[in-house]
């Protein structure tokens, strides 16, 4: 189990996802959401923002908590040069899966390491594709009167009934989730915050 060498380290994200990750290699945090504007700047890439948004929510919250490590992450799904956030309602939820069927898309997750005392700031991009398979109108309209795409970037979840409509996943799963968990411990162990002893 990795043990976080600093007093403390906290998510700056409310996402149940990144929590679950987190938790799931046994990592002890605190949860504070930074509430950051995400609207996208003029000639943004995909990677621009989310390297940008990743990094104003760690700063935000490094900023009051100085001498504690802080993750900030941001997600987004892309395909035709879109970005396709959380469905607001039906109609979207079955807007988006019929643009993701039987296609190939990205999903794009930025995140931060920040430790506002140790002025030490790290930031990558990592990128997966994933293969829908093609989903009938009848898999559809089942999937979109569930409660499950409401909050997930893309509208589906891959490790929840989402799992369903993927045929392969090239690159990191868990960034599918919502977190590059291998390449964030790596991050951290680099920056000598957690250790395995």
């Amino acid at each position: 189990m990795p043990i976080i060498s600093s007093a403390s380290f906290i998510l700056a994200s409310a996402s149940p996802r990144r929590q679950e990750l987190l938790r799931s290699v046994g990592l002890k945090f605190k949860t504070i959401p930074a509430h950051v504007n995400e609207n996208y700047l003029a000639g943004e890439s995909p990677q621009q923002h989310v390297k940008r948004l990743s990094h104003d929510k760690a700063i935000v919250i490094a900023k009051k908590y100085p001498e504690a490590w802080v993750l900030g992450a941001d997600t987004i799904v892309l395909i035709d040069g879109l970005i396709l956030g959380k469905p607001k309602n039906k109609t979207q939820a079955l807007g988006m899966l019929r643009r993701l069927s039987g296609r190939a898309h990205k999903v794009f997750t930025g995140f931060t390491i920040a430790h506002a005392d140790a002025k030490v700031y790290r930031t990558k991009v990592i990128q997966s594709a994933v293969q829908f398979k093609t989903i009938s109108p009848e898999e559809m309209e089942w999937y979109a009167s569930c409660d499950e795409p409401y909050d997930k970037a893309g509208g589906y979840a891959v490790q929840g009934k989402g799992a369903y409509f993927i045929q392969s996943i090239r690159g990191s799963y868990t960034n599918v989730i919502g977190l590059p968990l291998c390449e964030v411990l790596e991050t951290l162990k680099k920056l000598e915050t957690i250790n395995f002893g």
